[in-house]
């Protein structure tokens, strides 16, 4: 479970980073990230990807991916969209395109 001081919680919060983030988008997962002086990560599933179990699902294999990359990223609130089709992803293929999206937009240390 990601740590609740470092997850984005408020409707607001996420509001500002989709107004004032940069976009980064793979064919199954997007992210819009501001960077800011905290690490906090929010998750985002649309009611068109199955039900609330696959849903919630997605999600707790989100947040176990970024609690093992969370050390290696740079202070930045981001949002992760997952698109229709990522619920058919196994952990593994998740975690990469995750990784991937995270070096292309820089957001790890060196």
């Amino acid at each position: 479970m990601l740590a609740k001081k470092y997850r984005l919680t408020k409707r607001g919060s996420f509001t500002y980073v989709y107004n004032k983030g940069e976009k980064k988008f793979d064919s199954l997962v997007g992210l819009v990230f501001v960077k800011s002086k905290a690490r906090k990560i929010g998750f985002s599933v649309p009611n068109k990807i199955g039900k609330a179990v696959v849903r919630n699902k997605l999600k707790r294999r989100m947040r176990a991916i970024i609690r093992e990359k969370l050390s290696n990223i740079i202070p930045v609130q981001a949002v992760f969209t997952l698109k229709e089709g990522s619920d058919k992803l196994e952990y593994r293929d998740l975690k990469k395109v995750v990784c991937k999206l995270l070096i292309r937009a820089k957001l790890l240390f060196d």
